[in-house]
């Protein structure tokens, strides 16, 4: 006889006892999950510091560099008349600079037509235009009317850079304009013609004018003009670059004005702090790892102990400059290190080749002792991926070995089942037999009762 409810037959609470059963076998699982997220945890701790030592060791890409220190910065008394910029090849100094006349993208237009005349119309006439070595030549073998002339010379075969316009006058009559894309005199548009097209055809002649609105006498006035300290200087762009070793004026508008070019130690402080705040998130990383206990601790230690070897190691030969120290960095009470920035622009000011021997030498430099530490942690294959790999191994074994025991737990929970439906089946039967036995009891003793 079959029982369908669970201690039906025997009156014991069959689930909760295989419930309490079940919960004793899967103690091993339990642990087993818990070992998981113990490896989980440490892959995650090792990611974050991976992270954190490549951010280390990016941040030592700037303090190699020796454009980090000899950075300056400018300032225009006047930026309506010019901006300027400097790099790291400049050197402190103040000048006068008079911006006399700005750079002008020459400009011609023709004389002026009805908007039906035609140009040119036999072989060999053309028109050619030249912008420094490039040039584009005009077909004017069928003649053309200054509309379709604008269109040619504005078509994507044109690479001159000019542009044409055209304008229509009060008199209803057009002039076409030609317009050079870059400034300058060397940029400037010259034409020449063939066939029976000359200069008279079109009698082209310069638009541009200066700031009093007064036509340019000549085309040579096209270059930007500026005097710096009483020196002339004559450019066809109103970027000038290399008037002043490392500086940049951006020209305005005329006028008179002076740039100061100051030495500017925000880079390398900037840089600094960056290197400074990735190597506490470092130390702060290894610090949590090892009180976790997620990670390998002999490697924890090595890092931190790699890590203080560098940092306090002194070095000779360098300049004026054998320890990190000098330059600010110091270690700050209750651990990490800290960065005093004056410390930094006072060693920059006293000797700045010391400063970026010390960071940047190729054979003993600090950038160089520092990038060859973290890289042994770092490279491919190299102590934290052996550290992940490792883990990642034992996440697969811990896998396999969980879905072995769930299918362990499933068959005894499946046994057990079985074995209390067996005992159920068992004391019903007897439950029944009992109840038999007790009635067959009664009624002899009901005899015996009733024969006396």
């Amino acid at each position: 006889m079959a029982i369908s409810s669970p201690g039906l037959g025997s009156g014991l609470d069959v689930n909760s006892i295989i419930s309490s059963l079940m919960a004793i076998e899967e103690r091993p699982l339990t642990l087993l999950n818990q070992k998981e997220a113990e490896v989980q945890a440490n892959i995650s701790a090792m990611g974050s510091l991976k992270s954190a030592l490549s951010s280390l060791q990016s941040s030592l890409t700037a303090l190699g560099e020796e454009d980090t220190f000899r950075a300056t910065s400018t300032q225009s008394s006047d930026s309506a008349v010019f901006t300027a910029t400097s790099s790291s090849t400049a050197t402190s100094a103040n000048y006068a600079v008079t911006v006399n006349r700005l750079a002008q993208a020459h400009k011609v237009g023709s004389t002026a037509f009805a908007d039906t005349a035609t140009f040119g119309g036999a072989a060999g006439d053309e028109m050619i235009l030249t912008v420094d070595s490039k040039t584009f030549t005009l077909d004017l073998s069928t003649a053309q009317t200054l509309s379709q002339i604008q269109s040619t010379i504005n078509a994507e075969l044109n690479t001159t850079g000019v542009t044409a316009g055209l304008i229509t006058g009060d008199s209803g009559q057009q002039t076409l304009t030609l317009t050079a894309s870059d400034t300058g005199y060397d940029n400037r548009v010259q034409l020449s013609y063939g066939g029976a097209i000359n200069a008279s055809t079109f009698n082209f002649s310069m638009l541009n004018r200066d700031s009093d609105d007064v036509l340019l006498a000549t085309e040579a006035e096209l270059d930007a003009s500026v005097t710096i300290d009483g020196v002339p200087v004559t450019r066809s762009s109103n970027s000038i670059t290399d008037a002043v070793a490392g500086l940049t004026l951006n020209l305005k508008t005329e006028g008179s004005a002076s740039v100061t070019i100051n030495a500017d130690s925000s880079s390398a402080t900037g840089a600094m702090n960056t290197f400074v705040a990735s190597l506490n998130d470092v130390l702060n990383q290894v610090k949590s790892i090892s009180s976790s206990g997620t990670g390998n601790s002999s490697v924890m230690r090595s890092i931190e102990f790699q890590l203080s070897s560098i940092m306090n190691a002194g070095q000779t030969g360098l300049g004026s400059y054998s320890y990190l120290s000098q330059l600010g960095v110091t270690t700050k009470e209750g651990g990490g290190m800290t960065f005093d920035s004056s410390k930094l622009s006072t060693a920059m000011t006293d000797d700045i080749e010391g400063v970026i021997s010390f960071f940047s030498d190729t054979s003993k430099g600090f950038d160089v002792r520092m990038d060859g530490m973290l890289d042994s942690f770092l490279q491919s294959g190299g102590v934290i991926d052996s550290i992940v790999n490792g883990a990642k191994s034992e996440v697969t074994t811990i896998t396999r070995n969980r879905s072995l025991m769930e299918q362990r737990l499933i068959s005894t929970e499946a046994r057990l089942r079985s074995q209390f439906e067996s005992l159920d089946t068992l004391m019903s039967s007897m439950q029944t037999t009992s109840s038999y036995l007790t009635s067959q009891l009664e009624s002899i003793a009901n005899l015996t009762l009733n024969k006396s």
